[in-house]
């Protein structure tokens, strides 16, 4: 074969991809690679051309010859995200780095290293390289989404409220940066500042659904309020279902604050009945679930396991949501020796791996969730002891007494009409909530919870600390120091101040948690008993006082 046929055939295979024909480019180019296997742009753009077509094996195998013959930072990277794209993670990250020793301000290439890094769960480096890529170029939007992303999961709010406001200096009307803004500033407790951001996205776009379903959460609505009079005059119809179940709860808040207590429950019933429509909550699932986990513990004897001693002890609050658990963490969480790090899924992790069957070998089982637990909380902080306020862990206290007997328990209850009033009128976005969408499922719930709570406290007597929250807010002082007595931690004068106290909440009571105590809220649902006929009747069924 002559030159003039090889550069012939070479330039329509670059006209092939200016016209984006890539099978023919590749059919044609296959043949020609074989008269000269070292050509670096032919390779260059097989590569590239199996990329496009999504065959990330053939693209690897070209990039990879590719380098071969030729090192420059942006083949490097090109070869970084194939790997990236097959899962080969560890190569991914050796390529991105060659990227970037060849060119060290090379912005997209840390950004891209940081994603790898992330999912290889080496977030503290990740974070280090989406600093770097935005160091070398601070208009990369993309290295500022990633940032923001993983700051958010590690709840670094404080950091995250920074990169939120740098991404809004590249694009200042960005609807999405400033409705997260907005939300950073309620889960910090600067409420005023959060609404401020709402009312910006209502100037830029009045029909901007969450925004404006946010607003209505933080504020006092009267019949003069601008932003909830467009949502009363939004057509729902045009609403995709997402944004009509947002719609709906707002207008049933802004209908209870102006005591307009039918059209209040009218919005509501619609807003949970959609929302449960779209679920595949099944309470038959739940009451199977709650059976399978009785059953287990009494196959299983209460012999005491030896395990290593733990540096930092975990403190659960359980109970029913809407319960007075993140009040309780927020107070407890002031004391010097305790961080509040919320509600953690750890647990619901590692037993939804393990499953509910009696084990082969108890030892085992219970040692793989105290490893897994452990390991994650002692990345959360370093002070001797970490409340997880997840309130459903409830149904796991055996594998907390069994796992991690060093653990502190605080179970709080409350009225169980207060409770069950108050979860069907918050909107929850955790699936695993969707027993509260009627009447009916959340008192049933609330029964499988009062049955298996009197379970546990039978099975382990004197394991758990019971806190009845109407008699706490009454005694609050006494009360804390009590349970600081069963932590074995000394009262500290700063608590009374733990409304002041600088924490992220990000849980459906993030305003309660930083005003006063008030007292009497559990009777605040009898305003409402005409309309909660449904909740109390099966409550009163399974013989439950309110």
């Amino acid at each position: 074969m002559n030159s003039n046929y090889f550069e012939k055939n070479k330039k329509k295979i670059l006209d092939l991809y200016k016209e984006q024909k890539f099978l023919e480019l590749i059919k044609l180019g296959v043949k020609l690679i074989k008269f000269n296997s070292n050509d670096a742009q032919l390779i260059y753009l097989l590569g590239l051309s199996s990329i496009n077509l999504q065959k990330f094996l053939d693209a690897e195998k070209y990039f990879e010859k590719l380098i071969s013959i030729k090192k420059t930072p942006e083949i490097y990277y090109i070869y970084g995200n194939i790997q990236k794209k097959i899962k080969k993670y560890n190569d991914a990250v050796i390529s991105f780095e060659n990227a970037i020793k060849l060119k060290p301000n090379f912005s997209e290439a840390y950004n891209n290293l940081g994603n790898t890094k992330k999912i290889i769960n080496k977030r503290d480096e990740a974070i280090v390289c989406y600093r770097k890529a935005i160091e070398f170029k601070n208009n990369n939007i993309e290295a500022l989404v990633s940032l923001s992303a993983i700051l958010k999961e590690d709840r670094n709010y404080v950091d995250l409220i920074e990169v939120y406001k740098s991404i809004l200096k590249l694009d200042k009307n960005n609807i999405k940066t400033l409705y997260n803004l907005g939300s950073a500033y309620l889960f910090t407790g600067n409420i005023s500042e959060g609404k401020k951001y709402f009312e910006k996205i209502f100037e830029i776009d009045s029909s901007f659904v969450p925004s404006m379903r946010n607003y209505i959460s933080v504020t006092e609505i009267d019949s003069k309020n601008k932003i909830f009079k467009e949502l009363e005059k939004l057509d729902l119809s045009i609403l995709n279902n997402e944004d009509k179940i947002l719609a709906l709860n707002a207008l049933s808040k802004g209908y209870f604050d102006q005591n307009k207590v039918n059209l209040a429950f009218d919005n509501l019933d619609k807003s949970n009945s959609l929302k449960r429509d779209l679920s595949n909550f099944s309470l038959d699932d739940q009451r199977d679930q709650f059976r399978r986990i009785k059953f287990l513990f009494d196959q299983l004897s209460n012999n005491e396991k030896n395990f290593s001693k733990i540096s930092t002890t975990p403190i659960f609050i359980i109970g029913m949501p809407r319960s007075g658990t993140s009040l309780l963490e927020q107070i407890l969480a002031s004391h010097s020796k305790i961080y509040g790090a919320g509600e953690l899924n750890f647990l619901q992790k590692v037993i939804d791996k393990i499953g509910l069957d009696n084990p082969n070998n108890p030892v085992e089982y219970f040692s793989t969730v105290r490893n897994y637990y452990i390991d994650q909380l002692t990345k959360i902080s370093d002070k001797p002891f970490i409340i997880d306020k997840l309130p459903l862990n409830f149904k796991w206290v055996g594998f907390i007494i069994n796992s991690l007997p060093e653990a502190k328990i605080i179970h709080i209850n409350r009225n169980p009409m207060a409770v069950c009033w108050s979860n069907y009128k918050t909107l929850f976005t955790d699936r695993g909530m969707d027993f509260t969408l009627s009447q009916d499922s959340i008192a049933e719930y609330y029964h499988l919870y009062v049955d298996l709570m009197n379970y546990w406290n039978i099975k382990y007597p004197r394991k758990i600390i019971n806190i009845d929250y109407d008699n706490y807010v009454k005694n609050f002082e006494t009360d804390t120091k009590s349970i600081l007595n069963y932590i074995n931690l000394e009262w500290e004068e700063k608590i009374k101040s733990y409304d002041k106290t600088k924490r992220v909440v990000t849980t459906a009571s993030f305003q309660q948690v930083r005003g006063k105590i008030k007292k009497d809220t559990s009777k605040g649902w009898r305003k409402y008993s005409d309309n909660l006929i449904r909740m109390q009747k099966v409550l009163a069924k399974f013989k439950i006082n309110f």
